[in-house]
């Protein structure tokens, strides 16, 4: 089944009062089915060609969908689906229940957050519509096994359920910490974490705080919330607006946790597949984006650039370009970049940089050959004076003003720079790189007058050098550049 272009919600009602209060709330934004039975519901549910994005119900009595044939039906055949529950008032017991059965994902007590019913809905259907890219073939990925992380200021119980757990399966190993910050660290030494467990109260950082950060910081990472107390607003408010996995009841049993991190495991899966096919389409994509930017970017400096250096410099400047990795592209360059105003300004902001750059060459001036000394001198002057790129330059001070910029922005001084002379050929080298975390060809969402800046430079060094009948070699590597020139010189 398909997903519908406005996302449905099927409604459950046994009060038609509050049937039609909802249909008031969020018949503009969402297309709602709405019936009085679980019957009539699942018999919807067989003949739609689309699914809902998500299940709501409004029961009269919350407990009586514990045996409800809709829920356990949908989470059996229909998992991709949002089931959420509004009540009046949820018992915490009941609450764990339904989530430990999974017969809900989400449960609201009235009155309800309309902002947050919408998020939760639409977020459902655009998770459903990605995953739906994203096959899952039921194999484990091959590598290191995964590891559950539990979080708990009590080491002794800790420990004690760690070793019960590796006496039980193999298939996950167990970790163990005593406070978020000591969780935190962690997370920062081992990539291979995909659950984590977390009492709630602990001293400094609480549980759910824990989580909340993780949902941003490492949102394939499963998060589930344990306590001895019976705090239903903080199970309720993790599981809605932290978006926990589970709501764990102490005291803990092995034999139930196994099964629980099994299925958390599972989940973790689901979202690395998710994340994995939505970083390759928009990848796939942005393919398509860079080759058009590329031939625009040659098209409009080609004549000017290489008609200076006598040489295809604009072709090997891109080529440089390529080399670099940057952060994949996710959907929100792509929007930019379609919406075409992106691609205007940074075609008209970069040509129009690098031609008044090429202005400022001083005309005809003949390649003599460089000393080290007056090379080492030039480009002090280029990092004391930067303002003095804007004026009249010979291609020497071209390229000291270039290399001063790349190492700007690298928070570098020209001691990063090895500088070599051997025989009649002086050599510039950056062990240390210049950082490139984004460039011409790389996904993007805004411009920056440093960005423009530092790739204007990058240009200018190819231009200049060949302007001092020098070789230039460039190696990129992740968000970084390295840079090797090769110059005619004569002993100082």
């Amino acid at each position: 089944m398909a997903t519908s272009a406005v996302a449905e919600i099927l409604l459950r009602y046994d009060d038609d009062q509050e049937r039609q209060h909802f249909e008031t709330l969020f018949g503009d934004d969402f297309a709602i089915q709405a019936f009085a039975s679980d019957q009539t519901a699942l018999d919807h549910l067989a003949s739609a060609s689309t699914l809902p994005a998500a299940i709501v119900l409004m029961p009269d009595q919350p407990d009586g969908h514990l045996e409800s044939s809709l829920l356990s039906e949908v989470r059996d055949r229909y998992p991709s689906i949002l089931k959420i529950l509004i009540g009046d008032a949820i018992a915490l017991n009941l609450l764990v229940t339904l989530l430990d059965d999974q017969l809900i994902d989400r449960c609201f007590e009235q009155p309800v957050d309309l902002d947050v019913i919408r998020s939760h809905v639409l977020a459902a259907a655009l998770t459903r519509e990605a995953q739906s890219f994203a096959p899952d073939t039921g194999e484990a990925p091959e590598g290191p096994s995964p590891a559950i992380l539990i979080v708990d200021d009590e080491p002794t119980a800790t420990r004690y359920l760690s070793r019960q757990l590796a006496h039980m399966q193999t298939e996950f190993r167990v970790l163990s910490a005593i406070s978020a910050e000591e969780a935190l660290l962690t997370l920062r030494g081992d990539g291979s974490v995909a659950v984590v467990m977390t009492d709630q109260r602990m001293p400094g950082m609480h549980g759910k705080e824990l989580l909340d950060e993780l949902r941003q910081s490492h949102p394939t990472i499963v998060r589930i919330l344990t306590s001895a107390w019976g705090e239903v607003d903080v199970a309720m408010d993790a599981v809605n607006e932290g978006r926990i996995f589970r709501y764990q009841r102490k005291p803990w049993r092995a034999d139930e946790l196994l099964n629980l991190f099994r299925k958390a495991l599972a989940h973790h899966r689901a979202l690395v597949a998710t994340r994995d096919s939505s970083r390759s389409m928009a990848e796939q994509q942005f393919a398509e984006l860079r080759q058009q930017r590329h031939a625009r970017l040659l098209e409009h400096l080609s004549d000017r650039v290489d008609s200076v250096t006598g040489e295809p410099t604009t072709a090997d400047f891109l080529d440089a370009l390529t080399s670099i990795r940057t952060l994949p592209a996710q959907p929100p360059h792509l929007r930019a970049s379609r919406e075409t105003a992106l691609e205007h300004d940074l075609m008209r902001d970069f040509v129009g940089l690098v031609g008044r750059q090429l202005d400022n060459l001083e005309p005809d001036a003949p390649p003599n050959p460089l000393t080290r000394r007056a090379f080492a001198r030039a480009l002090t002057d280029a990092l004391d004076n930067p303002a003095a790129a804007s004026e009249t330059q010979t291609p020497l001070m071209m390229l000291c003003h270039s290399l001063a910029t790349l190492l700007n922005a690298s928070g570098l001084k020209a001691t990063a720079l090895e500088i070599t002379q051997a025989g009649d050929h002086l050599t510039v080298t950056n062990p240390n790189a210049f950082h490139m975390y984004s460039h011409l060809l790389a996904p993007i969402t805004r411009l920056s007058r440093p960005l423009l800046e530092q790739q204007t430079a990058l240009l200018m060094l190819f231009v200049s050098s060949r302007l001092l009948a020098g070789d230039i070699d460039t190696d990129g590597g992740d968000q970084s550049l390295w840079v090797s020139l090769r110059l005619p010189a004569r002993a100082d």
